[in-house]
């Protein structure tokens, strides 16, 4: 007997736009693939509370046909198999035999219109805007849809999304910068200007701007001139809205967006930003109005909050590549907004980072500590700003302490783009003390550099470094456990970043004579080696040779002696690798780095508590690197000694003060 076909499972954990276009694209694989398809509208995880009660949108007997409960989910799932593990076939042939068979596939793309390799998607994407009318809504939601339908469709309508109430003014996103979710009002101002006698709706999550919008271009459409859905749920608004945009011709909304972005693939098409629709004059010019309704203070604004948002967008002009030299006129705009009480956290970080281009070290100073005694400040944010002090004591010959606060910032968030440059400046201007990081070698570190960054930070990359940044991936290398951020812990399995740092390493050859490197150093030939056994291109047997050939030509280097205990350990060879590390350990026998390491070794090797013991000892002598606080009080909290355990974790709260961990353990310790 054939068993009934396989069926297409979509579900999402989030919100209304991913959910939407999950169903259409499921819709749209069972079309073609003669089969059905289900929904999972209650996934075990889900976070979107606002869609709970799924009758305010689709028919009861839509659902009973269409949704899963559990029961039946669990079933069909337990022989299912991801739709992306179909994705880099040749040819329909192994997923059309798994649905033969009986066996479901799982579809979790949310967020673009989906296409298998041998497909055309050009010939799917518009399909989809007929697709929603197979969803079973309810007849008062249909009714809306139909009024949309015959204002917009095929009038040539531009539609509108402006991303503003949450972001700008709830808790806790107002005190972070959304820079690729908000757009200036001026670039819309400059479209509705240029497309003048042409329908246009516009939407948001801030009503009162859209009034003032419609001040100003009275012609302007809004949801209310659909249909009054002021008194429907959440889910119900945030459906015809959704539903109403996609109908207009034309989606503009900023570069992240995933509600206009749903609304634009549910109607068949991609939708645009304002690059796409505007000339650099016009988007220059518009960015230029920006800030002169900035220079009149937040009384241009809807509260202060907009202002710095705003201000947080103009900054990336303000500083541009071809910006010139704006950071006094810079700092003169932020400073009404702080008398103001603006109250976001990011905003004294920004005006911290003007002063720094004015090199006025005390104020920026200053402004650093207040950004960091917010408690809404933002864990990669706290990490610039940290990095940003670093640099500022950098500037003033305060080797120590910039080492110290560039340490702190690093190991919480080693890949952002904005550590990296503080930290880049401090290894090239020599104004880090060595001793407070962990062995390494710094000359090839110095040598080893990557490309500037291409995507938003909040520093002015050239303002801060005259030269290509360092790949400070090197560090992580040899000291990823060291790391908060579990992302960079993931370096020795990340093919991209390896590879990255692999390109530096060849490069180095070529950079000026002070900084280059010969292939023919051992320091250059052991980070190939350690490269190349990450990247699979070299035994470990080999790599052991090779480490303890650079042992001999360094046979005072800790470091050197570190990377080849690793090899050993890598390779199941305990004894020689403990060896190995006494031998790290006997070149510096204080350096709390090398007896956290030893330490860590002998836990993970069996030696269980003298391990622990050395994991403490190391935290004894260095009350500045929050992981290595944290794994001592770890260990106390263990063993039942509260009162000692409570000691270093509460250090590592105040070094690492946005990690919810150690704040957990030291409720767990009394403290």
């Amino acid at each position: 007997m054939t068993p009934p076909k396989g069926v297409f499972i979509g579900q999402r954990k989030d919100r209304m736009g991913a959910r939407l276009l999950m169903m259409l694209t499921c819709i749209r694989l069972a079309e073609d693939f003669d089969t059905d398809y289900r929904v999972n509208w209650f996934p075990q995880g889900a976070d979107a509370p606002e869609l709970d009660q799924p009758q305010d949108l689709f028919t009861k007997d839509w659902m009973d046909a269409y949704f899963l409960s559990t029961k039946d989910f669990d079933a069909l799932s337990k022989q299912a198999l991801p739709i992306w593990k179909f994705q880099n076939d040749k040819s329909p042939d192994r997923l059309i035999a798994h649905l033969n068979s009986g066996r479901s596939v799982l579809v979790e793309e949310g967020f673009e219109v989906f296409a298998f390799p041998w497909e055309d998607i050009e010939t799917i994407r518009p399909r989809y805007r007929e697709f929603i009318y197979r969803i079973g809504f309810t007849e008062e939601i249909r009714a809306i849809m139909d009024r949309a339908d015959a204002k917009l469709s095929g009038q040539g309508v531009s539609a509108y999304h402006i991303r503003r109430g949450d972001i700008l003014n709830g808790l806790p996103w107002k005190h972070t910068t959304w820079p690729a979710k908000i757009e200036p009002e001026e670039l819309y101002e400059a479209h509705l200007e240029k497309t003048a006698g042409q329908t246009a709706i516009m939407f948001s999550d801030q009503p009162e701007l859209i009034a003032r919008f419609q001040s100003r271009f009275p012609n302007l459409l809004g949801m209310g001139d659909i249909a009054d859905v002021s008194g429907m749920t959440r889910a119900q608004r945030d459906f015809l809205e959704l539903y109403t945009m996609s109908r207009a011709d034309l989606v503009i909304a900023p570069f992240i967006s995933a509600f206009s972005m749903a609304a634009a693939r549910i109607s068949g098409q991609q939708r645009k930003v304002f690059r796409d629709v505007l000339s650099e004059d016009e988007i220059k010019q518009s960015n230029e109005q920006m800030i002169d309704r900035l220079r009149g203070g937040p009384s241009g604004f809807l509260n202060p909050s907009e202002a710095a948002h705003v201000y947080a967008k103009a900054s990336f002009v303000l500083h541009g590549l071809d910006g010139g030299d704006r950071a006094e006129e810079a700092r003169k705009l932020v400073e009404p907004l702080l008398e103001a009480k603006a109250d976001n956290a990011f905003l004294p970080l920004l005006q911290a980072l003007n002063l720094f281009y004015l090199k006025k070290w005390p104020e920026a100073l200053e402004l650093t500590e207040q950004a960091l005694a917010h408690s809404g400040l933002w864990p990669e944010d706290h990490a610039v700003a940290t990095a940003l002090q670093a640099a500022i004591f950098g500037g003033q010959k305060k080797r120590w302490k910039a080492a110290l606060s560039f340490s702190r910032a690093f190991w919480a968030k080693p890949m952002r783009p904005d550590v990296t440059i503080f930290g880049s400046r401090l290894v090239y201007r020599d104004q880090i003390a060595h001793r407070a990081m962990p062995p390494m070698d710094w000359v090839v570190l110095r040598a080893i550099r990557r490309p500037w960054f291409n995507y938003n930070a909040h520093v002015a990359q050239r303002k801060v470094l005259g030269r290509l940044p360092c790949n400070l991936d090197l560090i992580l290398l040899d000291w990823s456990q060291l790391a908060i951020d579990q992302r960079a812990r993931r370096l020795v399995s990340n093919s991209t970043r390896l590879s990255l740092i692999f390109e530096g390493l060849k490069n180095s050859t070529q950079l000026p004579p002070e900084a280059r490197l010969s292939a023919e150093e051992p320091g250059y030939q052991s980070l190939r080696t350690l490269l190349e056994v990450r990247l699979g291109e070299k035994p470990l047997s080999a790599a052991i040779d090779d480490a303890r050939r650079t042992v001999r030509v360094f046979p005072d280097s800790a470091f050197y002696f570190k990377r080849l205990a690793d090899y050993y350990e890598m390779d199941g060879d305990f004894a020689n690798g403990r060896l190995v590390m006494a031998d790290a350990l006997a070149c510096d026998p204080g350096n709390p780095f090398l007896i956290f390491a030893m330490g860590q070794y002998l836990e993970r090797n069996g030696a269980v508590e003298q391990g622990q013991n050395q994991i403490i000892q190391a935290a004894e002598l260095d009350e500045n690197t929050a992981l290595i606080q944290g794994e001592a009080g770890r260990i106390l909290l263990q063993r039942g000694d509260k009162k000692e355990a409570r000691k270093y974790l509460r250090q590592a709260h105040v070094l690492c003060p946005t990690l919810k961990k150690f704040s957990n353990q030291l409720k767990r310790a009394g403290g």
